[in-house]
Order: C-alpha cells, then sequence, then structure tokens
C-alpha cells in the first residue's frame, strides 16, 4: 500500500490508486490491440473499464458512510487491480452494527443495477439485446455498454456475498456467528472459509478456460482473511492490557558516536529488534533516536559488499571509524507512550508508522521500552 498515488477525496476521505492499477489498464488495451480492435472500441473498453472502477468506489464509500454514521472513520480507499480497499478505522464490535456496514456496499451495487434496470424498462431495451452470443473476449461500444455496466455490477453483489472473508459475505457471517459465539471464534470460521475458498479460485485459475486474474483474487483473499483472523485475535489478547503490563525494563542503549562495526557484538548478544540511541555527556544521557536491528544489518551488508569505494572518500573528509555512524541511520523521530497507555492504541500505532520500539517515559524518565515483536509473541502466546 505504500506506492500509491493520491487522487483527491471523497466526502472527507483520500482516494488513492495503487500503482499496479495502470497495469489494469495496459493489460485490457494489449488484449483489445491483439484482438484486431481499433482506437474508438479501445477506447470504449477502456472505458467500461473506468466505470466499473467508478462502481467500485462507490461500493467502498458505502462502507464508509455506513461506518460513520457509527463513529467511525475511514482511513482511505485504495483502488487495486483486483478491486478497491476501503481501510476503516475499526470495525463496529456489535454483530448488527457490523452486518449494516458490511452490507451497504453490496447495495450500492444493487442500487446501480437497479437503476439501469429500470431505464431499460422506460427504453424497451433488452438488456442482452445488443451483447454478441459469440465474441472473441469482451466488446464493448456504445450499444451495450450499460448492459455490460449492468451485468458486472450484478457479478459484483454475487462476489461480494460469498460467505467468507474478506468479502463483505464473509463479515455478514462473523457477524452473524458472532450473535451467538466469541467474536475470535466467529473471526477464525470466517477466515478459513476465505482462506478454503481462496484455495478453490487458485485451482480454477490453472484449468481450461481460468483467467490469470483468478490466481491475484486468489492471493488477496487468502492473505486478506488470514490478516483479519490475526488482527482480532490481537484485539482479543491485548483489551484491558496497558504498556505497563509487557514493557521491558532490561534495554540496550547505544552509544550515537560509535560506528556500525563496533555495535556489531550487541547484535549478537541481544534479540532486540529496535535499541534507542544516547548521547552521553558528563552531566546527563538524552534520548537522540531509534535504531532498528534490520536498519544495521543493510548497512553493514552494503559497506561489505558494495560500500568500500564509498567510504574511502567519506575518510577524506572526516573520520569514518571503519563504519558508518549510528547518527546517520537512526530515526530521530521519539514518541514516548506512558506505562498506562491503552496496548491496543500502542500496538496500532506502532504497526502504522513501522516503529518496532518505543521508550517508556514515567517520572522524568525513561524506565523501559515497549516492543512491537513482543507484544506478537504476547498475541501467540494469549490468543
Amino acid at each position: 500500500m505504500k506506492q500509491r498515488l493520491r487522487l483527491g477525496k471523497i466526502s472527507g476521505i483520500p482516494l488513492y490508486v495503487h500503482w499496479t492499477f495502470p497495469l489494469l489498464i495496459a493489460y485490457f488495451v494489449y488484449d483489445g490491440m491483439s484482438r484486431g480492435m481499433d482506437t474508438t472500441e479501445l477506447l470504449w473498453l477502456v472505458g467500461f473499464v473506468l466505470a466499473i472502477f467508478g462502481c467500485v468506489v462507490l461500493h467502498e464509500l458505502g462502507h464508509s458512510l455506513s461506518a460513520r454514521r457509527y463513529g467511525i472513520g475511514t482511513e482511505d480507499i485504495t483502488l487495486l487491480p483486483i478491486g478497491g480497499v476501503a481501510r476503516l478505522k475499526s470495525m463496529p464490535k456489535q454483530p448488527w452494527r457490523e452486518i449494516v456496514v458490511a452490507v451497504m456496499g453490496p447495495m450500492v451495487n444493487v442500487a446501480i443495477a437497479t437503476a439501469l434496470f429500470i431505464y431499460f424498462l422506460l427504453t424497451s431495451q433488452g438488456i442482452f439485446d445488443t451483447i454478441p452470443e459469440e465474441a472473441d473476449g469482451l466488446v464493448i461500444d456504445q450499444t451495450n455498454f450499460l448492459s455490460w455496466l449492468f451485468i458486472t455490477n450484478i457479478g459484483l453483489v454475487i462476489f461480494n456475498c460469498i460467505p467468507a472473508f474478506p468479502m463483505d459475505g464473509g463479515r455478514v457471517l462473523r457477524g452473524l456467528l458472532a450473535l451467538r459465539f466469541r467474536r475470535v471464534t466467529a473471526t477464525k470460521i470466517a477466515s478459513y472459509l476465505g482462506r478454503a475458498f481462496a484455495i478453490v479460485f487458485a485451482i480454477f485459475s490453472f484449468m481450461p478456460g481460468g483467467s490469470p486474474m483468478l490466481i491475484l483474487i486468489a492471493i488477496f483473499i487468502y492473505v486478506a482473511a488470514s490478516q483479519e483472523y490475526y488482527s482480532v485475535q490481537t484485539e482479543e489478547a491485548l483489551e484491558g492490557k496497558t504498556v505497563r503490563d509487557i514493557m521491558r525494563t532490561q534495554f540496550t542503549l547505544l552509544p550515537i558516536d560509535k560506528g556500525l562495526n563496533d555495535i556489531t557484538p550487541y547484535l549478537t548478544s541481544t534479540a532486540e529488534q529496535g535499541f534507542l540511541v544516547v548521547e552521553s555527556t558528563e552531566e546527563e544521557t538524552d534520548l537522540r533516536g531509534i535504531i532498528t536491528r534490520p536498519t544495521i544489518i543493510r548497512a553493514l551488508k552494503y559497506h561489505k559488499n558494495k560500500g568500500h569505494f564509498l567510504l574511502k572518500l567519506l575518510s577524506r573528509f572526516r573520520k569514518v571509524n571503519d563504519g558508518f555512524y549510528i547518527r546517520e541511520l537512526m530515526n530521530t523521530r521519539i514518541e514516548y507512550v506512558d506505562p498506562d497507555f491503552n496496548l491496543q492504541q500502542v500496538y496500532h500505532q506502532m504497526t502504522h508508522q513501522q516503529t518496532p520500539v518505543m521508550p517508556v517515559y514515567e517520572n522524568g524518565e525513561v524506565t523501559g521500552v515497549v516492543d512491537y515483536y513482543q507484544i506478537r509473541e504476547y498475541v501467540k502466546l494469549n490468543g
């Protein structure tokens, strides 16, 4: 989700398009050209694809605006080649509210299909009259554009009603199951169904007549279903917990003036994934930043494989200490947490900011750290 282009805002919700989305357009253009389409036919085909994704945006807005009624905001909406994703800040914990939010997406497509159906009735036009019975691939023109738009919206409704995560039908199923079972149990059932459907889609993609797009959809469904279960498992494991319940009081401080080669022993003597970087004077020791284990390892590998010439060049201007300094690689943005902070919120913040460790500040000093990977281990043991 990192490589995205912002298109603007709809109802105050940022709208992005993923960098892979133009590949879908390129695929349809290539497919059309290989079938001998002229420029006009290609424009109708591309216009149809864009219209479908316009319906997808409206679908995701259905989720977002219904969630807003329950006080739940939406981070953003992102268009992917396989559909759209609305990142809600949370899902309603009440089962019936979750069902409403899940249903409102497909209901938008039902509304679009209904409007088109009324149009066909008023104009006495048959929905399937202008669609060729035998055609080499998808053929779109001004006569059948709305017919295909109607059919596709019906298809979106049917696909999203599959009772498995991450489809809307899976969220409805989870909501119904949550009326009887624990939320994490309901999520586990819907998640396993989602992964089962993903495997079926993957199998069909390799069968005669199968589409390569199915394997992409299968991968997306499998990953999303697994992540949803882990997310709910995490919420339940961290329910009512504070930073104090899990923080480490034993942690490593790295001097800011050390070279990377000087801190190699720290990597082998501890399993910590993030280190606090400090600058010490005769009077006090100040926290200056955070550096992660992967950052140090990447820098060491670069220095070993590619950095020798650069290192020699830098050594002409300053002392390099046989490696790069920590100060050059550390993250200087430090966010302190209080030991009584809600652990769920802190974990969400660490995930969003990709921060492996946060210093815990109490009584005017750093008394510990909260570790992202330690939280994940805690969830595995208690989820």
